[in-house]
């Protein structure tokens, strides 16, 4: 039954005979258009949360056409919505579905509503989009608000430039949703490297509720068996989702054809790279002899455990677990349609944590893994936390051990009306 939203009544938990199940529920909402970088980190935390809560129940719902490449966590139940991509312009449009994103949102919208619906959580983690996917989230939002429902908001160390930032979230729901609609704001990051706070336009009155969790990886992966000591070094090349890096990829193996470096490759373009980019990158590398292309490798920690050095795009989950093995990286930000990935890099090249190139030259690049392995392993004091999961469990701990905080003050009635 659908729930109509009282203003006068908006704040009580009991609303409409709703009633708080026995065991801990967690509900993670996570739009993924575009790579796998919200999708790894869900997972990441839903493990975490798993382990923290032995007695609760976990259920993901993802937009990710990659949701079954990784293994799903114990006791995590998942809700594939349909996947949306983005065009050449930056504009959201379905990835499979046929008819207008209109239509794809719309269906979207329904399955979160009725997953929450369905799953009557305690808890609402929502990742990154204020209140979803061009809105798709809001009526959960405002019904889990409604409910008594706790409600997080989980958002990445650098969403995009400020200026983009304040544009997105400058709507009246994105407003509310910020000033009202979530009981903390956990930012996976440090504020050493980019302080929320400071560089977008949270509203003044968040105050104490945005905490720095540090960064979220995976656990360590297992030690490797010792290396002889005559291998030849080993250079890792990721490109994320891979959706956009085949440019970078092809630059990468002209530079080893050009200059035959000393070193071993291993290049794994990712999920998303077109086959034909894919079969075409495969044979050049192995005319080359010192490189091999692998389509996807479920386990990118592992990987970084076995390499000298790693060049890759800079996407969060990359860049963190980058930190987690303290390898020496060159970082190869996109700056379209987002500036995230090179604000990241930037900050990250301003603390000695790695070089950064924006569309560099096949030598170019060469020469930037070579002074990456001569650079060696990343000092400990230097790397932020990566507490990020513990953080995040004990934050979740906290506010499931007491009532949801209740609205301060009422919805207006065109947020309650959209």
């Amino acid at each position: 039954m659908r729930h109509e939203l009282d203003p006068e009544s908006i704040s009580s938990p009991d609303l409409l005979g709703w009633r708080r199940p026995a065991a801990q529920r967690f509900l993670l909402y996570s739009h993924d258009s575009w790579g796998l970088g919200h999708l790894r980190r869900s997972l990441t935390l839903a493990a975490g949360m798993a382990e923290a809560f032995p007695e609760a129940e976990i259920l993901l719902i993802t937009g990710s056409p990659c949701a079954t490449l990784f293994p799903t966590p114990s006791r995590v139940g998942m809700v594939k919505i349909p996947s949306v991509s983005k065009s050449a312009n930056g504009e959201y449009v379905p990835r499979s579905l046929a008819g207008s994103i209109a239509e794809t949102l719309k269906l979207r919208r329904n399955l979160i509503l009725e997953a929450y619906r369905s799953f009557r959580p305690t808890l609402v983690l929502v990742d990154h989009k204020v209140i979803g996917l061009q809105g798709e989230a809001y009526e959960m939002l405002r019904e889990a608000r409604a409910d008594g429902v706790h409600t997080v908001l989980g958002v990445r160390d650098v969403i995009d430039s400020p200026g983009a930032v304040a544009v997105e979230w400058g709507g009246e729901k994105c407003r509310w949703a910020l000033s009202e609609g979530y009981e903390r704001i956990c930012v996976y990051g440090s504020q050493d490297v980019f302080d929320t706070r400071l560089e977008y336009p949270l509203p003044p009155e968040l105050g104490q509720r945005v905490e720095f969790t540090g960064y979220v990886v995976r656990p360590e992966p297992n030690p490797l068996p010792t290396r002889s000591p005559s291998r030849r070094p080993q250079v890792l090349v990721t490109m994320g989702g891979g959706e956009d890096g085949a440019e970078y990829l092809e630059t990468y193996i002209a530079g080893l054809e050009k200059l035959r470096p000393e070193w071993d490759s291993v290049l794994v373009g990712g999920p998303l790279l077109d086959e034909r980019d894919a079969r075409r990158l495969r044979r050049r590398a192995e005319s080359l002899g010192t490189a091999q292309v692998r389509r996807f490798h479920a386990d990118l920690p592992w990987l970084l455990a076995d390499c000298d050095a790693v060049v890759a795009m800079a996407g969060y989950n990359t860049c963190a677990e980058i930190l987690q093995s303290r390898k020496p990286s060159v970082l190869l930000p996109r700056t379209h349609p987002r500036m995230e990935q090179a604000l990241r890099a930037e900050r990250f090249q301003k603390l000695g944590l790695t070089q950064s190139l924006i569309d560099p030259q096949p030598e170019e690049m060469v020469r930037a893994v070579e002074q990456a392995l001569r650079r060696g392993p990343l000092p400990l004091e230097r790397i932020p936390s990566l507490d990020g999961v513990a953080r995040m469990c004990a934050v979740l701990r906290e506010l499931v051990q007491q009532p949801a905080a209740p609205l301060s003050r009422r919805l207006p009635l065109g947020v309650l009306n959209p």
